[in-house]
């Protein structure tokens, strides 16, 4: 493939057809900040059209895949005044093309789960073609309990878990583990422990260097001909939720860690 561009928030890693990207900001728990998410597009654009790469693995560095966005940078917006509705936008259609990128790659792209995937880190794994998962990880969408809505995430939550189970998630902000996720079909694969993810996930990656990968690319895009969704009414639902009283009063609960006190007028 070509050379692997430089990168600070990811550890890139290719090897017999498959690019290895690892979330590298562990100490924040993966948290998709500008610079992660901004490295992402730079990788997935420079190998859209490489034929050497057969396959994209994703995966969180420090035993974590990745918490969600930084809700530090989110409650800044809550205070932008005149320009808070124009951020939230724009950071909802950045979450929104990144998750569309993933989810477009010609390539078949597996999330690899492990520790937490709340929220974005809920969609990453949703918009991937596989999970792998340990039976232990928490999976959650927590955007509700925080007044917000998860509008770029719900299309392929819905895709993955079907109508009634992914209300259920959104609506309540559920955690499951990685077993329960395996009998809902969140998780595709599933192991018992690090040993054993190693070894299934060799399998999986085995199994997609059989199939042509001329084949796997248009099939992934017969199975989203009816998968379009308006990114900018998206966008615009989610930051009318940011810049809200239930949004504001949602940070501010979460990092005076007191629930949340919603008004009813």
């Amino acid at each position: 493939m070509k050379d692997l561009p430089k990168t600070k928030d990811l550890i890139l890693n290719f090897k017999n057809g498959w690019l290895d990207i690892l979330f590298d900001n562990s100490k924040n728990r993966n948290a998709l900040k500008d610079n992660l998410i901004e490295e992402l597009f730079i990788v997935f654009d420079l190998i859209r059209n490489d034929k050497a790469v057969r396959g994209v693995l994703l995966r969180g560095n420090g035993g974590v895949f990745c918490a969600g966005a930084d809700l530090k940078e989110m409650k800044e917006i809550t205070s932008a005044g005149g320009n808070a509705k124009q951020k939230a936008f724009d950071l909802s259609m950045t979450i929104g093309n990144l998750l569309n990128t993933i989810n477009k790659a010609p390539q078949v792209v597996i999330s690899v789960t492990e520790g937490y995937a709340f929220a974005g880190g809920f969609g990453i794994a949703c918009a991937s073609d596989f999970v792998i998962s340990l039976s232990d990880t928490k999976f959650a969408l927590t955007e509700t309990k925080i007044g917000l809505t998860p509008s770029q995430i719900a299309k392929y939550v819905v895709r993955k878990l079907g109508y009634s189970c992914a209300k259920k998630m959104m609506f309540l902000g559920t955690v499951v583990d990685g077993s329960s996720g395996f009998d809902i079909g969140l998780v595709d694969y599933i192991a018992l422990n690090k040993d054993e993810l190693e070894e299934v996930i060799n399998i999986v990656k085995s199994k997609v260097l059989e199939c042509s990968p001329n084949a796997l690319a248009i099939t992934k895009k017969v199975l989203s001909l009816d998968d379009e969704l308006d990114l900018e009414k998206a966008a615009d639902l989610f930051s009318d939720t940011i810049i809200s009283d239930d949004g504001k009063e949602g940070f501010e609960s979460f990092f005076e860690k007191r629930p949340p006190n919603w008004r009813n007028d």
